[in-house]
């Protein structure tokens, strides 16, 4: 479908195709793993023990009390300004809690792969500001639940799948305006004729009007590779990381891109949308019957076992979602392959992704089933292959004929 090795005018200085580093993947296999299990470690064995101990040991109840008293007779002593209060205190505490573990995991191990080049007066920056921007969305967001459940006590499921559904729609569409630039400079992509070629590869398969190719400087932070779509009518951007313009080869580059755009006419920022709205009813209204047996939306003390009630359901259903990932990823992964018709670039691409993000290219099948949202890197490799491979057989009987 294309030719070996080939380079073009204007390329980058990058071998083409490329071909895995054999230390590159020995180090993958251990930083995969490392990575893997302190995230599980973070998310089930520390948060889901802070949210268990705290609610069963009463200390959730004292905090609320102690709030209490220490603002009784102030402006402040009111149920929704105190409940306020708690929620910023405890996920604090929670923050706080699996700090060591982020750092270990975020900071550390980022470090020791040569993954990061962030000092740790930066990296504690970004935790922070990640952390207020959690605090800001959250806080609210928590409290409107809470008072639709005490205000609306059979309906407020409703209701607040609603007011959830609305935010994620609202985030979705302006999060790279508002909050990309918090932690990433940005600037428009100066390559001029790449430029051109990204955007009428683009308005050719589908997505049109694409007014800007932004460039994030996450090369100052990380030496991961990324690209996306992100926003809808004069908000729609083109998000390159500077650290794939400078690694990758432009037809690996035009693949990646490529990818973004089958998310982007497969219109699968909506379909997630729709889903995660779909789900979050029924949720919302198995987490409210479950938690009225224990615990009250009067009081914000039982937090934590509503945030225990809804971890439990999410996990049950995330698999399921997963699933459904994997199988888009595969989908845009084909778009891809139709719109460049380059299966080598595709799978010198995924190559250069896999060591690049020392990502473990064949997990085992439990484990991608339970946590991977994308098809195993080996995968997708095997897919393009095998495209290209087909291809090939199709010009020989094309050729046969024609004889």
């Amino acid at each position: 479908m294309t030719e070996e090795g080939s380079s073009e005018e204007g390329s980058s200085e990058v071998d083409y195709p490329y071909e895995f580093d054999e230390e590159t993947r020995k180090k993958a296999e251990v930083y995969s793993k490392q990575k893997f299990y302190t995230g599980i470690f973070q998310s089930v064995v520390l948060y889901l023990s802070f949210l268990f101990i705290s609610y069963l040991s009463g200390f959730s109840h004292f905090l609320v009390e102690w709030i209490r008293t220490v603002v009784e007779g102030t402006f402040l002593y009111n149920y929704w300004i105190v409940a306020a209060i708690f929620v910023m205190i405890y996920s604090a505490l929670l923050y706080l809690i699996s700090l060591p573990v982020s750092y270990y995991s975020g900071f550390i191990l980022e470090h020791r792969y040569d993954l990061s080049n962030q000092t740790l007066g930066d990296w504690s920056k970004d935790q922070v500001k990640s952390f207020f921007i959690s605090l800001i969305f959250l806080t609210p967001l928590i409290l409107g639940v809470f008072f639709l459940g005490n205000t609306f006590s059979s309906l407020w499921w409703l209701y607040a799948g609603i007011l959830l559904f609305v935010i994620s729609g609202i985030l979705s569409n302006i999060s790279h305006l508002i909050l990309l630039p918090l932690f990433y400079d940005l600037e428009e992509l100066k390559d001029e004729s790449l430029k051109e070629r990204l955007i009428d590869m683009a308005e050719r398969h589908g997505v049109k009007k694409v007014e800007k190719v932004v460039v994030v400087k996450a090369g100052e932070k990380t030496e991961k590779a990324n690209a996306a779509f992100a926003g809808m009518g004069k908000t729609k951007r083109l998000l390159l990381f500077d650290t794939l313009l400078e690694k990758f080869h432009p037809k690996e580059i035009e693949s990646v891109v490529a990818h973004e755009m089958g998310h982007y006419v497969h219109k699968d920022i909506l379909r997630f949308m729709m889903i995660s709205g779909l789900l979050i009813f029924p949720m919302f209204y198995i987490s409210g019957e479950i938690f009225t047996i224990w615990g009250s939306f009067e009081q914000i003390y039982h937090l934590p076992l509503f945030l225990l009630i809804i971890y439990g359901l999410y996990s049950l259903i995330d698999p399921a979602t997963k699933t459904y990932s994997r199988y888009r990823e595969r989908k845009a992964d084909r778009f891809a392959l139709e719109t460049v018709n380059d299966s080598n670039a595709m799978v010198s691409a995924f190559k250069r992704l896999a060591d690049i993000d020392l990502a473990e290219l064949d997990p085992s099948k439990y484990i991608e089933i339970l946590f991977y949202d994308h098809p195993a890197p080996i995968k997708r490799i095997k897919m393009a292959e095998e495209e290209d491979q087909k291809d090939t057989e199709e010009d020989q009987l094309e050729n046969k004929k024609d004889k």
